[in-house]
């Protein structure tokens, strides 16, 4: 598998993993569970930092 494959499929992963965590953490919120909301915002909030990361590095591979 090439580094390209391997990040699309890193990228798809994390595009998954986001959409999961944004509907446990609403759930949580819904039911009143903060301290879970919490934790499950800090898991979303790094899993969309790290896409981004991945994206920009695919950016650059290709320009570069």
């Amino acid at each position: 598998m090439t580094d390209q494959e391997e990040t699309k499929d890193r990228v798809e992963a994390l595009g998954f993993i986001i959409c999961r965590l944004d509907e446990l953490r609403q759930m949580a919120a819904s039911q009143g569970l903060e301290t879970l909301r919490v934790l499950l915002d800090v898991a979303f909030t790094e899993s969309c930092d790290a896409i981004r990361r991945e994206r920009a590095s695919t950016q650059a591979e290709e320009a570069g």
